[in-house]
């Protein structure tokens, strides 16, 4: 799945119903699609197997990266487009000489660095079986020709064959799939292990803290998604943020009833401290991706040249902005502060204000710009250069990265602390930040730090105090470990859930608030707070 300006672009295993390679479905919501025509022309020549494609964006370009072959032999090539429709044209490159290469995957660093993880063979292992690997990318057409080893089959549910035929009669594993992000300065690594006819089989994953190095990295014990009830084969997985640019999606896919086809399927995809969770498989009706507040710019862009300008009105002081950029641009947020920038092609921007501070990247890259402001602002100006697909949304995230007072962060109350990537408090005390938006969905990561007492979320500082005791927890929660809580407020009613599991509803102040954090004789922690608006209907 990859996101272009405004738009999500799906790309499918195998051939498509018109005779070409890897069919291209499109949507701007990740719930309504139109299938489009196949990305490829098949190559010249006996290759029954097309798998795996993923397309990234480059300066201004499209590249398609898949796998090819008898799935005995299968190499991964790269074809070109200018439009994320196609068609694509083989470039005529091989990226990969083993014998069986698979499922390439590109991750770009917050550094400009860009990687290519992608599955192979691993034969001398105590684990024999299929695992994956990482390479350098210094261009798109080539890799640098050190693959090191990402995830190595080790457990038991990584199998796909007690003595896999065409691999000798050995007992075969496979961990395949890759999908690679970053978050708080830790990459994690999503794959799929076992086999997909297996109740074992689903989605894990693997972690880091750097790039360099030989070693392995750090697996999880056990799938965060896998085949379970009606669910059969969830797997192969990309992660893609929704049209909020708050909430990151797993997209994977499973098969039909009666085993018939493969189907797509999405689930909030999220993070429990460093715990990597995916609130699902579902299966009944689920809230649509929540919407931004605006959406403009989607059909064509728009070219503003300097005395011009297109405004909008926020109507709150804490907002997410992303909007793809061309040419010389600027863009201002209130009636002074401009931010400037230059990009050939067209390029994300995404401006993140949060009360009094200000911060602006570019592709997922560190931020170029990171500022504070005397006054909070609730307007935004694009000023100069071609604009395309703008969407804002209110709220805010704050993931605690940089240590000091809270109150730098908008928080009010005393006693409170960020440090190690964490807000602590503790005794008996609140800390409030806000206001909310009217409808929102409040995601926080708290852990008690102590053995006794508890932490506890305000709805207001006149509302209702919520502790995790009046509510029906399952089994085996342990509050001294990170766990997400999930309120989803409209109008005066809020739903309350521990991760995917819903705990109750309880009714709080209609229209906006402030989010309160508390402790009740205890020392506790938040790993992260994510406020989101919701949009009228969601």
């Amino acid at each position: 799945m990859l996101k272009h300006r405004g738009e999500y672009w799906g790309y499918c295993t195998g051939i498509w119903e018109d005779g070409r390679a890897f069919g291209v479905i499109r949507s701007r919501n990740l719930v309504d699609w139109q299938p489009l025509a196949g990305a490829l022309e098949p190559l010249p020549g006996n290759h029954p197997c097309y798998w795996a494609p993923e397309v990234a964006y480059f300066e201004g370009l499209f590249y398609l990266y898949y796998s090819v072959g008898n799935e005995e032999r299968m190499e991964i090539r790269v074809a070109v487009a200018d439009h994320p429709a196609g068609p694509f044209a083989d470039s005529g490159r091989k990226l990969t000489h083993e014998p069986f290469a698979i499922d390439a995957h590109v991750f770009a660093d917050v550094d400009g660095l860009r990687w290519l993880f992608y599955a192979t063979d691993f034969l001398d292992r105590s684990h024999v079986g299929t695992g994956t690997v990482r390479d350098r990318l210094p261009d798109p057409f080539r890799l640098e020709g050190n693959p090191r080893p990402v995830a190595l089959p080790r457990h038991d549910w990584h199998v796909y064959h007690p003595n896999r035929p065409e691999k000798g009669g050995v007992r075969w594993h496979t961990v395949e799939g890759p999908f690679v992000l970053r978050r708080k300065g830790v990459y994690y690594e999503m794959f799929s292990g076992g086999n997909w006819q297996n109740p074992t089989y689903g989605v894990s994953y693997a972690t880091a803290r750097t790039f360099s190095g030989t070693a392995e990295w750090e697996q999880a014990d056990l799938p965060i998604l896998r085949s379970a009830g009606e669910v059969v084969g969830p797997g192969h997985n990309s992660a893609v943020r929704g049209p909020d640019n708050r909430q990151t999606w797993c997209v994977y896919h499973r098969w039909s009833a009666g085993l018939k086809e493969r189907v797509l399927a999405i689930d909030p995809l999220d993070w429990a401290g460093e715990r990597m969770l995916v609130l699902g498989p579902t299966t009944t009706p689920q809230p649509a991706p929540n919407e931004p507040a605006i959406v403009d710019l989607l059909d064509a862009p728009a070219v503003v040249v300097p005395g011009e300008e297109i405004r909008y009105e926020t109507g709150t002081p804490s907002f997410l902005v992303e909007v793809s950029v061309r040419g010389d641009f600027a863009v201002i947020l209130g009636d002074e502060l401009r931010i400037e920038g230059s990009a050939p092609c067209f390029r994300l921007l995404r401006l993140e204000v949060d009360s009094l501070r200000v911060a602006a990247s570019l592709d997922e890259e560190a931020p170029f710009s990171k500022t504070r402001i005397a006054e909070p602002v609730t307007a935004v100006s694009l000023a100069q250069g071609e604009f395309s697909a703008f969407a804002l949304t209110p709220g805010w995230e704050d993931l605690f990265e940089d240590d000091g007072d809270p109150s730098g962060l908008g928080w009010e109350g005393a006693g409170w602390r960020v440090e190690q990537g964490r807000l602590r408090g503790e005794g008996s005390s609140w800390i409030f930040k806000g206001p909310t938006p009217a409808d929102f969905l409040a995601v926080i990561n708290a852990r008690l730090e102590s053995s006794d007492g508890e932490y506890l979320i305000a709805l207001g500082e006149d509302g209702p105090r919520i502790a995790l005791k009046n509510f029906p927890i399952p089994a085996g929660f342990d509050p001294r470990t990170d766990q997400q809580l999930r309120l989803r407020k409209i109008g005066n009613k809020v739903e309350i859930a521990w991760e995917g599991y819903p705990l109750g509803e309880i009714e709080a102040p209609a229209g906006p608030l402030r989010l309160g954090l508390g402790t009740a004789e205890a020392t506790a922690s938040f790993e992260a707070v994510r406020v989101s608006a919701i949009s009228k209907g969601q």
